[in-house]
């Protein structure tokens, strides 16, 4: 195994392989936040070591720590993790999850040190991709994630999957900055466990901010959450976020059924500046009088809604804030393409490439999507004013006959504000 993995390494290019499956609306990089100020390279895919155990996994990070060293991960096989991987300050670090490997901690305790996997506490310039982290379920005992960035820059998490956090699946606090989470699905699978005096159901995906009282977290805590899902059992805090400018776009919920209902999706948290952007709303199923986001008036907020599915646009500001709404492209800096609403759903749930450990061998190494909109030629499909807009969507068969929604093989087509017409095949399970 190990042989055939660094052979790959050596040969291995920045274009992307003849036969990989990548998604056309998959940019391959990590855009948004995780590039603002410096490009998050990671370790350059430099120093490469295969790990397929505990002790190999720990041997290779303790490498990594106090930036003494760059390396580039690659975890095969399933491997168990029995005590929390904390190694400070780690700097130009890679890990890959190589296709049907996982980490794995259905451990139950009260010991935070031995519940979640990895705390990364001073890490810069680090990138995590494909990797399936299986935790022991929803069990309130702080610190306890599946991933913790905690005073950590410039991070890239993509393609993961990432359940049954005990604390949180992934958390961020403490200024930590510049992050992007791109096409990560996350679950809780388990029944949460409970214990005397804590929360009897501590299902909680995502908190950004770890207190209203963290003064010192004003200015960071920036980040860009684009193409992930949230998938059943997320109770909460998908994502919760304090301070922190923060785009969310084209993004999935379907964290709530009738027979087990959110508490809601996205929680709007003290000095959080948020613009969500063209995601779907409408499979999720939320408790009581909430709306499908968190809002309450004392807090000090702003927040746009635009084009989503199961939520009307909208602009509004906590009670005391008086600054001006984020809006990510008032940034010439900041990049990150965003397709309809519509086709968010069809994208993000595709088995062979949407949100989740979906990438083959030969993608983990690969950088951009040069093929990005050619199934349907819609490259212009953006924020950029210069460019025709998407002013209509109807869908088709495959026998021509319009259909009100995409349903199996649908042909979309897009009608342009310049008249123009562009269409696309996609397959919605």
């Amino acid at each position: 195994m190990k042989k055939a993995i660094f052979s790959f390494i050596l040969v291995a290019t920045a274009s992307i392989p003849a036969g990989a499956q990548l998604s056309p609306y998959d940019e391959n990089a990590p855009v948004g936040w995780a590039s603002i100020g410096m490009e998050c390279t990671g370790s350059g895919d430099v120093n490469p070591v295969v790990v397929t155990t505990e002790d190999e996994l720990r041997a290779a990070l303790q490498k990594c720590k106090g930036g003494k060293t760059a390396m580039t991960i690659y975890i095969s096989g399933n491997i168990e993790v029995k005590e929390k991987l904390r190694y400070d300050k780690c700097k130009n670090v890679t890990i890959y999850g190589l296709p049907g490997s996982s980490l794995y901690n259905r451990y139950h305790n009260d010991n935070a040190d031995y519940a979640g996997f990895f705390y990364c506490q001073n890490w810069e310039n680090c990138i995590m991709r494909n990797l399936t982290l299986l935790g022991a379920g929803a069990y309130d005992i702080s610190a306890c994630d599946n991933i913790q960035l905690v005073e950590s820059k410039n991070i890239w998490i993509d393609h993961c999957d990432i359940q049954d956090g005990v604390d949180g699946n992934l958390d961020a606090k403490t200024k930590s900055d510049n992050i992007t989470i791109s096409w990560c699905k996350f679950s809780y699978l388990i029944a949460p466990w409970s214990r005397p005096g804590e929360s009897d159901d501590h299902r909680c995906s995502s908190m950004w901010g770890s207190s209203d009282n963290r003064g010192d977290d004003e200015g960071y805590l920036n980040a860009t959450f684009t193409n992930c899902w949230w998938y059943h059992g997320c109770g909460q805090r998908c994502p919760r976020i304090r301070f922190g400018n923060v785009h969310i776009a084209n993004c999935l919920w379907e964290n709530g059924t009738e027979d087990d209902p959110a508490q809601y999706c996205i929680g709007v948290g003290h000095q959080s500046d948020m613009y969500v952007e063209n995601g779907d709303f409408s499979g999720t199923v939320v408790s009581g009088d909430h709306l499908k986001y968190y809002l309450t008036d004392k807090k000090v907020y702003d927040l746009i809604v635009t084009g989503c599915i199961g939520e009307p646009d909208r602009m509004e500001k906590g009670a005391g804030y008086s600054g001006d709404y984020y809006i990510p492209t008032n940034d010439p800096n900041y990049h990150c393409r965003v397709y309809p609403a519509e086709l968010v759903k069809a994208v993000v749930t595709n088995p062979e490439n949407g949100a989740g450990a979906t990438l083959d061998e030969a993608l983990l190494t690969s950088r951009g999507n040069p093929n990005y909109g050619n199934s349907s030629g819609i490259q212009q499909i953006g924020n950029d004013s210069n460019t025709a807009r998407v002013v209509g969507i109807k869908y088709y068969n495959t026998s021509g006959v319009q259909i009100a929604a995409p349903d199996g093989l649908t042909i979309v087509v897009f009608e342009m504000s310049d008249g123009s017409k562009v269409t696309q095949k996609i397959f919605n399970r």
